[in-house]
């Protein structure tokens, strides 16, 4: 792995439908730095950065924000999966984003500490991610760390609900 980044998602999970929804915004010809995109894309400026990061993470877009290859082949109107409705298409996206390094968590699990463990925690993930930085010469820091853990976490699991009386 060239280089570790355990930040950028500004602490969101990637939604069913940023990716389309990113895809059509830079199809249109906009750009995310828009005066206009938090109103185009309909969410919040951190999450228009947010959505920015995913596109990249999932290789849909290069670092000029072009929609790459991959990107008009699924998520065009025309394309072959423009809902990711597909779980084959799924599953293609979740090796982009492991293969790739972009979103160094998503690497170091599933190529790194799933080999050493089958379950895991928060701070077995902390370790490997402080070891891996101490490896690399990389800066740790623990409250990005934490938030990136978090954020993975959200990413498969469902947050656990904190109220029992469904009117709370």
């Amino acid at each position: 792995m060239s280089s570790l980044t355990f930040s950028g998602h500004e602490t969101f999970h990637c939604r069913h439908f940023w990716l389309k929804k990113g895809y059509d915004f830079l199809s249109n010809h906009h750009r995310f730095s828009d005066e206009t995109a938090v109103v185009e894309l309909g969410v919040g400026k951190n999450m228009v950065t947010a959505i920015r990061y995913w596109l990249r993470a999932f290789e849909i877009v290069d670092e000029k924000d072009q929609p790459k290859e991959i990107a008009d082949f699924l998520l065009s109107d025309s394309g072959n999966d423009p809902y990711l409705e597909d779980v084959g298409t799924l599953w293609l996206l979740h090796y982009l984003l492991v293969t790739r390094g972009r979103a160094s968590i998503f690497t170091l699990v599933f190529n790194e500490l799933r080999k050493e463990r089958i379950e895991f925690n928060k701070e077995h993930l902390d370790w490997l991610i402080r070891r891996k930085c101490e490896d690399n010469d990389a800066a740790y820091n623990p409250n990005t760390v934490n938030n990136d853990i978090n954020v993975f976490i959200r990413t498969y699991l469902r947050p656990r609900k904190r109220t029992k009386n469904i009117e709370d």
